[in-house]
């Protein structure tokens, strides 16, 4: 019979470098002309196994294609970003209602100072500031929803728009309709009303639509 052993979980290297990987696609920086997993291996400081195994991932999951040579960010068509506003559509606003169910006054904090950083970078036009505080915004907002899988769902298209997300937040006005839909969902963590953050979340993914349109079939 075996003896009971506490062991120590640590993340695998491989979890650990998908992470990593995600990271940079969020901030913008994974190349443009793509990469290869030695060059990856290397700015990591890891072997090319785990980066194989994390790349493989990140490519079933739509956010990495691999290229034959290398691997880059897809281009998203007009029809990409039509699907991905429909998913998003039937599900986050239903995702804003039940955070404000169930958000306790932590998160209703961490929202707030999100909102607040964002308010901020837009002032000072900080477009990677800017992003950095929505997506501070949007993962605390999944989060308080409750259910790991829609923020799992919700998560993966966050991560396969972000870098055509950094070019629709570059004009002012388009901060502006973020920081209007944002500060009507922390109104409505306030008030209580999980409606009134429904509502504002299809107003916000309405203006994402315009947004991705106005850039084109491939941003």
């Amino acid at each position: 019979m075996f003896h009971t052993r506490e062991i120590e979980r640590r993340p695998r290297l491989r979890d650990q470098v998908y992470e990593a990987l995600r990271d940079l696609l969020r901030a913008g920086e994974f190349p443009e002309a793509g990469a290869v997993e030695n060059e990856l291996a290397a700015h990591l400081n890891v072997s090319r196994t785990p980066v194989r195994e994390a790349l493989f991932q990140l490519c079933r999951e739509g956010m990495l294609e691999d290229t034959g040579r290398g691997y880059r960010v897809p281009e998203l068509s007009e029809r990409d970003m039509r699907d991905i506003i429909e998913t998003r559509l039937m599900i986050e606003p239903q995702a804003a209602a039940l955070a404000v169910s169930r958000a306790d006054a932590t998160a209703l904090a961490a929202l707030e100072g999100a909102l607040r950083a964002e308010s901020t970078a837009h002032t000072t036009a900080d477009i990677a500031a800017f992003a950095a505080a929505n997506s501070r915004f949007r993962d605390q907002l999944l989060r308080s929803c409750g259910n790991t899988r829609i923020s799992q769902i919700l998560g993966v298209m966050d991560d396969q728009v972000q870098r055509l997300r950094l070019r629709t937040l570059a004009p002012p006005e388009n901060r502006e309709v973020t920081l209007r839909g944002h500060t009507a969902i922390v109104a409505a963590f306030r008030a209580g009303d999980p409606e009134a953050a429904a509502a504002a979340m299809r107003e916000i993914l309405a203006a994402a639509g315009r947004f991705y349109a106005g850039l084109g079939a491939n941003g």
